[in-house]
């Protein structure tokens, strides 16, 4: 892992479907350097996977929630069967067991009310180990980026350098 490296994450994290050659051109380097350094940074686990972002309103489901999910305990079966329940909900799309206050916070994009109630319905309201949910819905968009800044990792190779120097 270089700075070469991290200049092509940051670039993909903008642009997942650049061509080898315009990937070249944003990072400063030649497409089959490009190429190798793609496929190397898949192998590794870095690229996990390339998708596009589409606009959820566009789809019908621009009822944009976050759920926190408080229950009655922490033991690993009880997690890994909420997750499971979890994993198999459609409209879900990210799902986190947390520290804190509260045990999972879940994010869902619904086409409707209807649609989120019967969701929590299936997933809270049946489930004996659930306490209490709480719901909040998104009324405006301040920030939706997921590219993951690179700068820390920069930092530790710039001071792996540094060592290596002294």
């Amino acid at each position: 892992m270089d700075r070469l490296d991290i200049r092509i994450l940051d670039a993909l994290q903008q642009e997942g479907d650049l061509t080898q050659a315009q990937l070249a051109e944003r990072v400063g380097s030649s497409p089959s350097t490009c190429l190798r350094r793609v496929q190397r940074l898949k192998d590794s686990g870095h690229l996990r996977r390339c998708v596009y972002l589409v606009d959820p309103g566009k789809l019908e489901r621009g009822l944009r929630a976050i759920i926190t999910v408080v229950t009655t305990g922490h033991g690993r079966e009880l997690r890994e069967a909420f997750a499971e329940k979890i994993r198999h909900e459609a409209a879900i799309g990210l799902a986190y067991g947390v520290t804190g206050e509260v045990d999972a916070v879940l994010y869902g994009n619904f086409a409707d009310m209807e649609e989120y109630q019967e969701v929590c319905d299936r997933l809270f309201d049946h489930d004996p180990h659930v306490v209490r949910y709480t719901t909040f819905f998104a009324v405006e968009r301040y920030k939706e980026e997921t590219a993951i800044p690179s700068d820390a990792l920069a930092a530790k190779l710039g001071e792996m350098t540094a060592d290596k120097r002294s």
